[in-house]
């Protein structure tokens, strides 16, 4: 999966520092990122040093390191020009290369949405700052603290003998290569909401519910996926709701080979090839 890095280090924890000539810096526009694509064909991305940025006395602020590389985001809203650099849509990250730079870049964009959206406190009002204790926003005026923000989510392997349950996403080209998900709701445990979402989107029944693993997912700013298996419960009609999934359908173990590809970023897709190749849980 995307977050699979090693023997590479994504170190989170908190720091306070200043950019140097060899700092990655991240930069973000809606949905876009600045970054250069490499003209070979292989899918190589990489993103400007702070040594050529051309906009050095910018709002820069630290995110994490990468393999004792120090990261940070330039804040600032509007987007710059950079000979070589352009704007690229954030899907590149699923299959763009070297791999520990793709994680990097979807945490990044994770932070980057907090920041935009906490500038000022939804409690009072005021401009908030950052700690310098920790990865925080406070308000100086009524103590408001905000942290990132994590969002938990489930991704639902539904096992029928040797089928599993497989949707397609009712939006423009979507393909018929997804598993049940959604978002756990206020005052529910992750296994409810397994149990909510199957039934919502298929109509259907399941029992003996099992963790798999997690993965964040930062391209949805705040998402963490939490992968469950289970077992069908009763009758295997499905019913699709119409609204979240086009259409679903069981599918067999030999036939999952033409829905997934040979890498596996998501964790959707490893547990599409997990149960191809019989080893699900």
């Amino acid at each position: 999966m995307i977050q699979d890095i090693y023997p590479h280090k994504l170190d989170i924890s908190f720091k306070v520092r200043r950019p140097v000539e060899d700092s990655y810096v991240f930069h973000f526009s809606g949905m876009r990122f600045l970054c250069r694509t490499d003209a070979d064909g292989n899918g190589n991305i990489s993103v400007p040093e702070f040594a050529s940025y051309p906009r050095p006395s910018g709002e820069f602020i630290y995110l994490f390191d990468l393999d004792g590389r120090s990261m940070f985001l330039d804040a600032s809203e509007d987007e710059i020009e950079n000979p070589g650099y352009s704007y690229e849509n954030m899907k590149l990250f699923r299959e763009g290369k070297p791999k520990e730079l793709m994680f990097a870049l979807s945490t990044a964009y994770h932070l980057s949405v907090w920041h935009r959206d906490n500038r000022y406190c939804g409690r009072c009002g005021a401009k908030m700052i950052h700690s310098g204790k920790e990865r925080k926003f406070e308000c100086p005026q009524c103590g408001n603290s905000v942290y990132p923000r994590i969002m938990p989510s489930v991704i639902v392997g539904v096992v029928n003998g040797d089928s599993i349950l497989v949707t397609r996403y009712n939006m423009p080209n979507a393909k018929m290569a997804a598993l049940v998900a959604g978002f756990c709701e206020i005052g529910e445990t992750a296994e409810d909401t397994v149990r909510r979402e199957v039934m919502e989107e298929t109509g259907i029944r399941v029992k003996n519910i099992r963790y798999y693993a997690s993965q964040p997912w930062g391209i949805s700013a705040g998402g963490l996926l939490l992968g469950f298996w289970c077992d069908l419960d009763g009758d295997a009609a499905i019913h699709v709701d119409g609204e979240e999934i086009a259409e679903a359908a069981w599918v067999r173990r030999e036939e999952l080979k033409d829905c997934i590809g040979v890498d596996h970023p998501s964790l959707t897709s490893e547990m599409m090839a997990v149960f191809a190749e019989g080893k699900e849980k």
